[in-house]
């Protein structure tokens, strides 16, 4: 039997044009001042997992699924699935809710949409809080696709480089093109293989707690695989819709809206060095706190960081 959660308030699908249509929630204390929460990925949708950093009798935080994400219809689309389609989508859903001014948070991904958000309409932003600072750009998406990380995680890595054939070695674009090219296959087993393998070497890197034999129990099981890895894919391809080095270059915009990142200290996702480049530029209305964690939110530190930034900022 599905629960209810009694905290969510109100929840909808909104139509945002191109056949889209993104899902939301409502959710917390409703005389706050609304949080915008963007989830990772892309394509990875939000959960109840989320909810666990706020407060939702001192908070209202805005969850929804981006197009091709989560509930979010169509599923796993890349038609019309851009960056700057979905800042539109974000306003959309903020003009729906008659939201003037907001907080945002996210990590990972979310980061990346946190900041590009921020840099479009900075007026409706009040402050920020952040984690997996990732930026888009070309060595930040090889970290994963061209197996920077395969010295730590070795048996991992061989496991997803095996089904490329030689002739795609050649980088982390002709890997991702190899790997996109079978996900988006017609072929839905040959599909939900190679979307699988994606996930599963990606969260072989997530967390400081490595236990290969429960984590392909639990990866290799997960619905959410699929508009995972294709949306990752499409995006990787497309250098995420932004000029190289894009927010560090627009970072000026930004950097009157007080900010806080937690960053951890071995994330092998995305490594504390975007976080620590983000910094320096910002300057000192951003705080940057680095933890003893990977790239999950819910490992310890980062999570007990994570509940205190938001309680402080928001």
């Amino acid at each position: 039997m599905e629960q209810t959660d009694i905290y969510v308030r109100d929840k909808g699908f909104l139509d945002v044009g191109d056949g889209h249509k993104i899902y939301w929630e409502d959710w917390g204390n409703p005389d706050a001042t609304p949080v915008m929460h963007f989830h990772g990925g892309p394509g990875g949708g939000f959960s109840d997992g989320h909810k666990i950093m706020f407060n939702p009798d001192k908070q209202r935080i805005i969850f929804f699924d981006q197009r091709g994400s989560g509930r979010s219809t169509p599923y796993a689309e890349t038609i019309d699935n851009t960056t700057q389609k979905l800042i539109e989508d974000t306003e959309k859903l903020r003009e729906h809710l008659g939201i003037e001014k907001m907080h945002l948070v996210g990590g990972s991904w979310g980061s990346t949409m946190v900041l590009t958000y921020a840099i479009a309409h900075p007026d409706r932003v009040l402050s920020m809080v952040m984690w997996g600072i990732y930026m888009g750009r070309q060595f930040e998406n090889d970290l994963i696709s061209a197996g920077h990380a395969r010295y730590n995680y070795p048996e991992a890595w061989e496991r997803f480089i095996a089904l490329v054939p030689a002739e795609y070695r050649q980088n982390g674009t002709s890997i991702t093109q190899y790997y996109a090219d079978k996900i988006n296959s017609d072929d839905d087993a040959e599909a939900h293989k190679y979307a699988n393998e994606w996930a599963l070497w990606e969260s072989s890197l997530l967390s400081l707690s490595y236990d290969q034999r429960k984590l392909e129990q639990s990866v290799l099981s997960d619905i959410s695989n699929l508009p995972l890895a294709r949306l990752e894919t499409h995006y990787f391809l497309n250098g995420c819709f932004l000029p190289e080095n894009y927010i560090l270059d627009n970072v000026d915009a930004i950097k009157h809206i007080p900010c806080y990142v937690v960053q951890g200290r071995f994330d092998n996702c995305t490594p504390p060095i975007s976080a620590v480049e983000l910094s320096k530029a910002y300057g000192d209305n951003m705080t940057l706190q680095m933890v003893n964690a990977g790239h999950r939110r819910s490992d310890p530190e980062l999570l007990a960081a994570l509940r205190a930034a938001v309680n402080i900022m928001f």
